[in-house]
């Protein structure tokens, strides 16, 4: 078991890594791809998609809606790494691959949120299904191939509290590294630079939230 300075300077390395993360060509849109396909996943079980443009439940709405979502994200995060790059006096062109790193916190609370009651409650199959993969008779290798799904595992309040924790942590890593990242990029950083990125991970955020809860 490690010691609390261990894992406090573990953690601290890890939020080091992230902020140096290389400017490579394809991460921003690798994070733009990951972020806006499941924000569309949440979009796509709202009462306003399912009755408005997604009444059709047809392929051709569900593609236009996937890409729309990443190009909104994309447009959303390109100008608001642009307009802090450009009062930062940095060449604009570089800001998006620069600041993807920072939404990559945003995009796992994205993934958290959306997705942790799925592993939770429908994940209990991989346990019953590995007792007989094949559904022959007789076979229970594990003794788990009678049970049946417990929808009371895990109640809804503490679903809630899993997707609202997930979404504003992964808000606030987010903008924590951008402004790291900002102060690693350029000699002089004032924090009003990162006042156009800032926001628009704040839209990202309650967008998530309202999403979460079908607005």
């Amino acid at each position: 078991m490690g010691s609390p300075s261990g894992r406090s300077a573990g953690g601290a390395q890890s939020l080091a890594n992230a902020t140096a993360t290389p400017a490579v060509p394809g991460l921003a849109a690798v994070v733009v791809v990951l972020l806006g396909s499941t924000a569309f996943d949440g979009l796509s079980r709202t009462v306003f998609w399912q009755t408005g443009p997604g009444a059709a439940n047809d392929t051709l709405s569900g593609t236009v809606g996937l890409v729309a979502s990443i190009a909104l994200v994309a447009a959303l995060y390109v100008v608001g790494a642009r307009l802090s790059g450009r009062l930062a006096g940095q060449r604009e062109a570089d800001q998006p691959r620069r600041y993807a790193a920072t939404v990559i916190p945003i995009a796992l609370g994205y993934t958290v949120a959306h997705y942790f009651s799925l592993l939770v409650l429908d994940g209990q199959t991989t346990w019953i299904l590995a007792s007989n993969p094949f559904g022959l008779a007789g076979v229970d290798l594990f003794g788990t191939y009678d049970n049946r799904v417990d929808l009371t595992a895990v109640g809804s309040d503490a679903i809630a509290l899993v997707q609202v924790g997930a979404v504003v942590v992964g808000h606030v890593l987010g903008v924590t590294l951008a402004h790291e990242r900002a102060l690693l990029s350029a000699r002089r950083a004032r924090a009003s630079d990162q006042l156009p990125l800032v926001i628009v991970m704040v839209l990202f955020t309650v967008g998530g939230l309202g999403l979460l809860f079908g607005f």
